[in-house]
């Protein structure tokens, strides 16, 4: 594995050892800080992750695991042709299926990561984009699929 894409819940569950996934979570970014795989993220998640952290942390320790983010993984960021070219990808998957229930989030984080040629994504989400995974060439993967070398 050369690089992945770190969605929020793993950076919640690095960071707050009362998450059921801690231990494993500490375990996997051990293992990709050992072994220099690539890290990605976005600029959201980073937002989503300071904005959960305030709720646990104080401000100064909320600051200091942001920063240590930013000094290990690349932030990604979306664009205005980012939005609407995915907007157009949702709209059209809906004309084929008016049923479809997906997370917009979380598709944007699918979309940066192909966009960057990332080919991993690292969530604990099971259902992570659903529906429109298959757009991207991109691999989803847990906790468990990083930890048996899966991937």
């Amino acid at each position: 594995m050369n690089n992945i894409f770190l969605d929020t819940n793993f950076f919640l569950d690095v960071f707050d050892a009362k998450r059921e996934r801690h231990a494993k979570a500490k375990e996997v970014l051990e293992l990709f800080l050992a072994n220099n795989v690539e890290l990605y993220t976005s600029s959201d998640i980073i937002s989503t992750i300071s904005y959960f952290l305030q709720k646990k942390l104080d401000l100064k320790s909320s600051v200091i695991n942001i920063g240590f983010i930013v000094q290990q993984v690349t932030v990604l960021v979306a664009d205005n042709e980012d939005f609407i070219t995915l907007n157009q990808m949702i709209l059209e998957e809906l004309e084929a299926n008016s049923d479809l229930n997906i997370d917009y989030e979380d598709c944007m984080q699918l979309f940066l990561a192909n966009k960057h040629q990332v080919q991993n994504i690292l969530t604990s989400d099971k259902s992570f984009c659903k529906g429109i995974a298959g757009y991207y060439f991109v691999n989803i993967m847990s906790l468990e699929d990083c930890l048996s070398g899966r991937g």
